[in-house]
């Protein structure tokens, strides 16, 4: 899976909210957390379509007996745009692609459901890593 890089902390350290994560979990720091339930949220898999709520800010293990995950909401990171056809230009909203912990431009639709995770802050072409603003 692709992790993000966390490059700034904005507002209150990020703004750190807790969030339930099944026990049985493997969430690595970095991943881009989707919502899977009422606040459960699991690491993205490459979902599109998918309402996500922001990065992880510390390791999970699977079966370490912690239910609760703190997910980094306001910051700067770098993330990697889609390997086929991810471009982004400044000011492009992004969502999530379809493989795990990549992202794409966002289309119209995303955006209407608030499935967008942030803005490009700077162009990027297929494969390569941009510094995205994450709103969530």
């Amino acid at each position: 899976m692709v992790q993000a890089t966390i490059m700034y902390l904005a507002g209150n350290n990020g703004d750190q909210i807790p969030y339930v994560v099944a026990d049985a979990s493997a969430i690595a720091k970095g991943d881009v957390l989707e919502l899977a339930d009422n606040m459960v949220v699991t690491a993205h898999g490459g979902n599109v379509d998918t309402p996500v709520v922001g990065i992880a800010a510390h390791e999970k293990v699977a079966n370490d007996g912690n239910t609760m995950i703190s997910c980094i909401t306001n910051c700067v990171a770098r993330l990697t745009l889609k390997a086929a056809t991810g471009t982004s230009l400044i000011g492009t909203h992004v969502s999530m692609g379809n493989a795990a912990g990549v992202v794409d431009v966002s289309s119209s639709l995303d955006e209407e459901k608030g499935w967008s995770l942030g803005y490009a802050l700077e162009t990027g072409t297929a494969g390569q890593t941009c510094a995205v603003r994450i709103i969530k």
